[in-house]
């Protein structure tokens, strides 16, 4: 081959010759180098467990997908994890479980055991962790010259974390149970002081407690309603006889007398004096055209016809004087009424705020019973959930484990 390849060389001269003839040999001898490193070092095989990892969160409905999607989005959640996953809490329990110890010194240390934490420097150099990218997966890769030993732990790795991250979750859990309860029993002195408080209120005041969390109205519904409507038709009454009795004042003495019984309805009295008026001015009508004005008869008609209109006159000062007497009696009972009213309102409105602090009171310690109650309740579901954190965990857990690796044994 050497004598070919020096024919090779001497035959041609040109620059593209020569960098050929170069090209060649150096591809050559960086084949051949590789080829027997290849073959002198050991094989080694990688093995790869994939693991899903999400940060702990409160697993309430319709906010656990929204906690997954936003782990993808921080820079240093999976860091962090990568972190734990190579400290001695995760590693040392690996090397138990697996007696690294004796195993690899067995291998590299002559048959001498070896010390936890040169095991540990060990394990690590054979570790490798890189995250699944868009996704909350975390690859653990480790290296072996033997496949089943690369695959076993890798396995155990991500089983050490997962105990690791369910013991973080039952501690969490268990701390979180243990505030709760003794929030609860903050609560019992805080709750027999605002019911003493409400019970001494309740005494001092006399408040009849309908079981209702506002101070009942003292006066009834249909009374207030009886009292508005009497008030309302009493104004309305006073509004219709001041009006009348302002436009009969307004007329004269005969429009009066014509427009009285309008006003004030029919009077039988008024229709008889009417009558006799009008009988005594026919006689002196009739009596005038026989008579002179000095004639005794006709002076007696005369005097007979001004007595009649005297009584009418005397009856329609009578009616006026009732209309009178009716406005100053619908302006007394309206203003009767809206005292009543208004003093009752005061009174209504007085005992309110007199049995207020009562109320307010009751209105305290239902609070604190209702804070109490949603207390009880999160600390039951916070307890029953610890006790199974650690199997409901486990299902987000997926593991992909692969020995050798896919792609045939890796030759370092």
């Amino acid at each position: 081959m050497l004598e070919r390849t020096g024919t090779l060389l001497r035959s041609r001269s040109s620059p593209w010759s020569v960098f050929f003839r170069v090209f060649v040999v150096v591809f050559l001898l960086v084949a051949g180098t590789t080829a027997l490193i290849t073959f002198i070092l050991p094989e080694s095989y990688a093995s790869t467990a994939r693991i899903k990892v999400e940060p702990d969160v409160t697993e309430v409905a319709g906010t656990e997908q929204s906690q997954g999607a936003s782990s993808l989005h921080d820079p240093h959640f999976l860091q962090t994890e990568f972190e734990v996953i190579q400290s001695a809490a995760v590693l040392d329990k690996v090397i138990e479980a697996l007696g690294l110890n004796v195993m690899w010194g067995k291998k590299y240390a002559g048959g001498e055991q070896l010390e936890t934490s040169e095991t540990l420097a060990l394990l690590k150099s054979r570790l490798d962790l890189r995250s699944v990218r868009n996704k909350s997966l975390m690859e653990i890769r480790v290296v072996s010259e033997n496949p089943d030993e690369a695959a076993n732990i890798a396995n155990a790795i991500a089983e050490a974390y997962r105990e690791h991250r369910s013991e973080k979750a039952r501690q969490l859990a268990n701390g979180g149970v243990k505030t709760l309860k003794d929030l609860i029993e903050e609560q019992e002195p805080n709750i027999r002081e605002a019911q003493k408080e409400v019970d001494r209120l309740r005494k001092e005041l006399n408040v009849p407690d309908a079981g209702v969390n506002a101070p009942p109205p003292q006066l009834e519904a249909e009374d207030v309603r009886q009292l508005q409507g009497q008030l309302i038709a009493f104004e309305t009454h006073l509004v219709r006889e001041e009006t009348q009795l302002r436009g009969l004042e307004k007329l004269s003495p005969d429009q009066r007398r014509d427009a009285i019984q309008s006003s004030v309805g029919p009077d039988s009295e008024m229709n008889t004096l009417l009558g006799e008026l009008n009988i005594a001015e026919q006689a002196l009508l009739g009596l005038q055209k026989d008579y002179a004005p000095d004639h005794p008869t006709m002076q007696n008609a005369k005097l007979m016809a001004e007595e009649a209109l005297r009584r009418v006159t005397a009856r329609v000062e009578g009616l006026m004087l009732g209309l009178s007497n009716n406005v100053s009696t619908a302006r007394a009972t309206v203003a009767s009424l809206k005292t009543s009213l208004e003093k009752a309102r005061s009174t209504d409105i007085q005992k309110g705020e007199r049995s207020r602090p009562y109320y307010e009171a009751k209105q305290r310690l239902e609070n604190l019973q209702r804070y109490r109650a949603i207390l009880a309740t999160t600390w039951h579901l916070e307890r029953s959930k610890s006790h199974c954190s650690g199997a409901s965990r486990s299902k987000s857990w997926t593991r992909q484990c692969q020995a050798p690796d896919p792609c045939g044994p890796t030759n370092l």
